[in-house]
């Protein structure tokens, strides 16, 4: 009998200790789950090998943090599930590869994670979030007050990218302080609280701007070799037979483009390099420069039969560098051209509002996907898919619509591209406000 119950014991004894592991194993899957679901947004922000680095280090602290509660505590019961969630949260938080900081309804700073500390040269943030200081008191900036108030507004997530440049910490002994690019993207949590992800953009930024010293002093290297390359061909067309003729008109049809490809280049390097260009202002019809840009490209209009349809002022003078303006509308005509449909027209309409000059072109082209028009003023940027689809020419070297908008900037105008509802087709917008020559 004692033997029976003995056997008894050890029975319930292992039921016991089963539902102890599958209960523990239990609450690790969801655990996991939860760290999984709500670092989701995070992971997108650093490469898989910082993320395969940033995961170890936080299942290890949780783990850890885990197997001490599990020791203190058999069992995660409801009653402190949501403390533990919290605890979870504000782990992940702190390990989080970006910046993160959390506002609540009165702008007072809750959550701040080291990453964000670092960004914003924020001191001791631990300690001062015990007193809850409001935002502008430890980051003083415009665009990130801004952001908050926007996304609170309006309850939807925001993105905003600026240079930040950090207070100066002793007016009496001023150091000068580096401006860090920075980008903030913003999501609503409720009841007045908004959360914030920092992403430093210094690195991408000195990525981008060597990239752009790099393209500039290639086509300062390529511009000689070109101009004698030009010479020879020019001095050895007249004497070559007239059968070969054709090869050596070729060769300089190639050159003409090379060459016009490292000035295009050397004209978006002037202010990669802190080059200030001069506007040569002087009042012009802008009528006239667009019958003169249509007959210069008429030859290539006429082979698909596309015609201009022109709506706007015979004498609209304007204060304007003729030859940049020249160069701006042969661009974006040239483009509208070579991806319009046959027997299709090209409409240009010029306008004045509030001492603003407005003009816009319009194609009957395929347009551009959505998510290329934030990026179609990009040097290099090329749509390949839906401008080619209809076999249209692929030709184009990314930069023309980059030195667009230059021309455009250089009269402290705008340039936007948009599909238009009506033909489908690419809309560009220009605005151009009055300059006094004088001043």
């Amino acid at each position: 009998m004692e033997f029976f119950w003995l056997l008894v014991g050890i029975g319930i004894g292992a039921i016991a200790t089963s539902a102890c592991w599958f209960s523990w194993n239990y609450a690790k899957q969801r655990q996991n789950l939860r760290l999984r679901k709500r670092s989701r947004h995070v992971f997108k922000a650093k490469s898989i090998r910082s993320f395969k680095l940033w995961t170890q280090n936080v299942q290890q602290n949780i783990r850890q943090s885990y197997n001490d509660q599990f020791n203190a505590q058999f069992q995660i019961t409801e009653s402190n599930e949501d403390e533990y969630e919290r605890l979870l949260w504000a782990k992940v938080v702190d390990l989080s590869p970006i910046g993160y900081i959390q506002v609540n309804q009165d702008n007072r700073l809750v959550v701040c994670n080291q990453q964000a500390a670092t960004i914003m040269g924020i001191a001791n943030h631990q300690q001062g979030l015990i007193r809850k200081p409001f935002l502008l008191q430890l980051i003083r900036s415009y665009e990130l007050d801004h952001l908050v108030e926007q996304t609170r507004s309006q309850s939807l997530a925001s993105k905003v990218d600026w240079v930040f440049h950090p207070a100066i910490p002793d007016p009496v002994d001023p150091v000068p302080q580096v401006g860090r690019p920075i980008r903030a993207c913003s999501i609503y949590l409720g009841h007045g609280q908004v959360g914030i992800f920092l992403i430093d953009r210094q690195e991408a930024v000195a990525i981008t701007q060597q990239r752009d010293r790099w393209t500039s002093d290639i086509a300062h290297e390529l511009k000689t070799p070109l101009t004698s390359i030009r010479l020879v061909a020019e001095t050895l067309e007249p004497r070559v037979d007239p059968a070969a003729r054709i090869w050596v008109e070729r060769l300089l049809s190639e050159i003409e483009r090379m060459t016009k490809l490292v000035q295009d280049l050397l004209e978006l390097g002037q202010m990669d390099v802190g080059i200030e260009s001069v506007l040569n202002l002087s009042e012009v019809n802008l009528s006239s420069i667009v019958r003169s840009v249509w007959a210069t490209l008429e030859p290539l209009a006429n082979r698909k039969q596309v015609k201009l349809r022109y709506i706007g002022s015979e004498q609209l003078l304007w204060q304007l560098d003729e030859s940049r303006i020249y160069r701006l509308l042969l661009n974006l005509l040239d483009n509208s051209i070579k991806h319009s449909p046959s027997l299709q027209s090209i409409t240009i309409k010029t306008s004045v509002l509030d001492s603003t000059l407005i003009i816009e072109i319009i194609d009957a082209g395929e347009g551009f996907p959505e998510e290329a028009l934030p990026h179609v003023f990009d040097r290099f940027y090329k749509v390949d898919l839906s401008r080619t689809r209809s076999g249209m020419d692929r030709g184009g070297n990314g930069l023309g619509l980059a030195i667009s908008r230059q021309i455009v900037t250089l009269h402290k105008g705008v340039i936007a591209a948009k599909n238009h509802p009506e033909t489908g087709g690419v809309w560009i917008t220009i605005t151009l406000p009055y300059q006094n020559p004088t001043k």
